[in-house]
C-alpha cells in the first residue's frame, strides 16, 4: 500500500508509528520542493514520480545530480542534524508520495535504529549517485549517457510514463538540446525506443541497458550492496498499466 520501498521496508515491523506519522502528498512536473538553504521541515517519500535533485550555476543552468523516486527519500538528512537543504530539488514526473514532519521523523529514529539505518544507506546513496554523476558528465559520450539516463529514470520511477521535454533532459545532461534531439532521434532509429505524439516508449530495454554507460550499472550494485534485502534491486516493480519492457518516457519540444 505505502508503494515506498524505504517505507515498505520499515512497515514490516513499525507499521503503526508510520500510519501515525505520514501525510498524503502530490506534486507536479515543475513543483520545487527544495532549495539551497531552505529548512528541512518535512521528509518525502515517493510512491509514484520522479524528483531530481539539481545545483545550480550562477548563469542560471541546473545540472542534475541524482534522482529520487520510489526507492527513496528526500530530506533524510534530517533525522542525523542537517537542519536544511543544500540543493535544489525538482520534480521532473507528476506524481504522489508521503510526508513526514521533521520533527516527527527525528522521534521515529529515536524509536527505531531500523529507520536510521535505511534512511542512512539512502543519503549514501544519493552521494554514490553525485560522485558517479561528476565522472559521467566528465568522461562519457552523450549517447551513452542519456541511454543511461532514461534507464535510470525508469528504474528510480518504477516505470510507468515520464514526460520531461528534451530542453529539460538536455539541462540535467548539461549538453544542447540539439544533442539530445539528435541522439534521441537515433535511438528510434535502432529500434531501442518509440516516438508518438511526444511520447518515447522505450521499445527494448535490455538494449537500451547494453548501449548505456557503466554508471547505470555502478549505481545499480551500489543500491544493491547498500540495500541488500529489498527485494527490488534487479529492478523496481513495472507499472500495472506498462509494457513487457517497461515504462513509456515522453521527449517532446
Amino acid at each position: 500500500m505505502l508503494k515506498n520501498h524505504l517505507l515498505a521496508l520499515l512497515s514490516k515491523s513499525h507499521s503503526e508509528l508510520l500510519q501515525e506519522r505520514l501525510r498524503p502528498i502530490d506534486y507536479v512536473q515543475g513543483d520545487v520542493l527544495a532549495t539551497p538553504d531552505a529548512p528541512i521541515e518535512q521528509l518525502l517519500f515517493p510512491r509514484a514520480g520522479l524528483i531530481s535533485i539539481v545545483v545550480e550555476l550562477e548563469a542560471g543552468d541546473q545540472i542534475e545530480t541524482a534522482m529520487i523516486g520510489c526507492r527513496g527519500a528526500l530530506g533524510g538528512a534530517a533525522i542525523f542534524g542537517a537542519k536544511c537543504h543544500l540543493d535544489r530539488a525538482v520534480v521532473q514526473l507528476s506524481g504522489s508520495g508521503w510526508s513526514m514532519r521533521s520533527e516527527d521523523a527525528r522521534k521515529l529514529a529515536d524509536l527505531s535504529a531500523e529507520f536510521r539505518h535505511l534512511l542512512f544507506m539512502h543519503e549514501q546513496y544519493l552521494l554514490a549517485q553525485a560522485r558517479q554523476t561528476a565522472a559521467c558528465n566528465a568522461k562519457h559520450v552523450i549517447m551513452r549517457r542519456l541511454c543511461s539516463w532514461l534507464v535510470r529514470a525508469h528504474d528510480e520511477a518504477g516505470g510507468g510514463e515520464l514526460l520531461i521535454t528534451q530542453e529539460n533532459l538536455a539541462k540535467m545532461l548539461g549538453v544542447q538540446r540539439a544533442s539530445v534531439s539528435m541522439f534521441a532521434s537515433q535511438l528510434q532509429q535502432t529500434g531501442l525506443i518509440g516516438y508518438r505524439r511526444g511520447r518515447v516508449q522505450i521499445l527494448d530495454l535490455d538494449g537500451l541497458r547494453a548501449s548505456a554507460c557503466e554508471c547505470h550499472e555502478t549505481l545499480q550494485r551500489q543500491h544493491a550492496c547498500l540495500f541488500p534485502h529489498d527485494g527490488v534491486n534487479a529492478g523496481p516493480p513495472k507499472d500495472a498499466n506498462a509494457g513487457a519492457n517497461g515504462g513509456i518516457t515522453a521527449l517532446h519540444g
